[in-house]
């Protein structure tokens, strides 16, 4: 460890006292440093005060458990961002800080029909018919919104707040919206409490959704210890390097020999992966024993891959992204149970592990009973899926929305989803950018017609797509600007050999 570039950067984080910023890579190992600091905060309580992990996925807070079982024994928060605020702030004190006409329960439903243009229509519809809906333009979250109004206006939140928490731990911050930062900003700058952001702005591929483009330009003057993670633990070093030239390039190293690792395909023509398939593995630049994943950024040039390759005998997957993959507060919760309603290797065992839901024989006998009738989902009616949803709802706590219940049924009912849910089983698939992050792979194949770098588009969908490869990285340039501003780049740099960047095959 002691060797690794940003070794100082690591010890600095765990012994600094201050608000954090870190700005980590892809596979640099962002949330073992965070679960460390955690535990680090955590012992340093004397009170009755906690910390809390918020995330924006099911799955992220599953990550953050798991890693954190092993080393803190202390309890302590974890929660999406949607299910903290809704938690620890809107539901408790709305009455408080917006009078009588918002007292008693109300249900999150994101359907069209709930969707509206502004603040005080959201804020009617919230006290009329209880429903907690959201705006038409998705550059504005209502959630956040509501919770920074009421917080503000209730002195009892406030105080609740201050005394629950002594450190906010935010992961994934460049997923963040406006709102969303004004509202993390608030708890720092007026009521005191201590941040730890953990971020990757090259990985910031949901800006379509609302999320910030120059959030980490915002923190810059908020007053944080900020600190890089660059090495990277899950790429081939040649791998890391090629993602640097690009998108961190005062991290990229001159290498001494020619590269294996990443792999130029040049002068390939649109058409005709089959025939280029074939070539990559008589040239054995990919090995057929190994995972292979090809990134397809439309979904239907990913299926047509997948089935021209498949008709070739490789039984490559289109893995699509279903309804439920959309960002949704309790997205992973739905992806674990559309895995036990649609895979028979998948048990109620594996749903209530996976979903950190606890075990026991009571608890695995009483959700048995409520979402076992989903094994049939091809033949149930949306009424009783909704009743089946709304039941596991209740057992567990949480609230699930009539847009996540929409979502989950076309998801489990539609057979153009049908792969989603057998993933683990195959060795070979294709897959969106969207479909790949956070996760990894043996090898990599993707296109330069997807990434128009030369153009400043695409820049972080080309990030997320090479740094998911393990081993190796294919390119394949149909795209001649693509090999141009390589060339260009390089030459910048004075890299006079392009073999000690990439391997160029024709």
């Amino acid at each position: 460890m002691s060797n690794l570039v940003d070794q100082t950067e690591r010890e600095a984080i765990l012994n600094n006292e201050g608000n954090i910023l870190v700005s980590a890579s892809a596979g640099s190992g962002k949330t073992t440093i965070m679960v460390k600091k955690m535990a680090i905060e955590l012992n340093k309580i004397k009170d009755h005060r906690t910390i809390a992990a918020i995330t924006f996925t099911v799955k992220a807070t599953n990550e953050i458990r798991k890693k954190a079982s092993k080393l803190i024994k202390k309890p302590f928060s974890v929660m999406t961002n949607d299910s903290f605020i809704e938690k620890e702030v809107i539901r408790p004190f709305i009455t408080d800080a917006l009078g009588i006409l918002y007292s008693g329960d109300y249900a999150v439903d994101y359907d069209d029909k709930y969707k509206f243009n502004d603040f005080s229509t959201g804020l009617e519809q919230l006290s009329k018919i209880k429903k907690l809906g959201s705006y038409n333009d998705n550059r504005f979250n209502f959630n956040f919104q509501i919770a920074l109004t009421i917080i503000r206006g209730s002195q009892a939140a406030q105080e609740y707040i201050k005394s629950k928490y002594a450190v906010i731990f935010v992961d994934e911050y460049q997923d963040s919206d406006s709102d969303m930062h004004l509202f993390f900003m608030y708890l720092k700058n007026t009521l005191g409490l201590k941040l730890f952001i953990v971020g990757d702005a090259k990985q910031a591929i949901y800006l379509w959704r609302g999320a910030m483009s120059n959030i980490f330009e915002q923190l810059a003057s908020e007053n944080f210890n900020s600190f890089e993670l660059v090495t990277n633990f899950r790429c081939h070093e040649e791998i890391e390097n090629y993602a640097n030239l690009y998108h961190n390039d005062k991290y990229y190293k001159a290498i001494l020999g020619n590269v294996e690792h990443v792999i130029f395909k040049k002068n390939s023509r649109r058409n005709f992966i089959v025939e280029e398939f074939n070539e990559l593995i008589g040239d054995e630049l990919i090995d057929l024993n190994k995972e292979i994943t090809i990134i397809s950024n439309f979904n239907n040039d990913a299926r047509r891959i997948a089935e021209l390759l498949t008709n070739e005998g490789f039984d490559f997957a289109y893995i699509p992204r279903t309804p439920i993959d959309e960002g949704l507060p309790n997205g992973q919760l739905l992806k674990e149970l559309a895995l036990y309603c649609k895979n028979v290797a998948y048990t109620i065992y594996d749903f209530l592990e996976n979903s950190n839901i606890d075990e026991r024989n009571q608890t695995r006998y009483e959700v048995e009973s409520i979402v076992s009738d989903l094994k049939k989902s091809e033949t149930l009616s949306i009424e009783k899926m909704e009743l089946i949803l709304s039941k596991l709802a209740e057992y567990l706590g949480i609230s699930i929305s009539e847009d996540e219940i929409l979502k989950f049924h076309d998801s489990v009912s539609n057979s153009i989803y049908e792969m989603a849910f057998q993933i683990n089983e195959k060795k070979y698939k294709v897959m969106t950018v969207f479909s790949s992050k956070g996760l990894e792979f043996d090898q990599v194949i993707s296109f330069s017609r997807y990434y128009r770098i030369y153009n400043n588009e695409h820049i972080h969908n080309h990030y997320v797509c090479i740094t998911r490869a393990k081993e190796k990285f294919i390119m394949m340039i149909d795209d001649a600007n693509y090999y141009n501003y390589f060339e260009q780049v390089i030459e910048k740099r004075g890299i006079k050999i392009v073999e000690q960047v990439v391997k160029c095959v024709d």
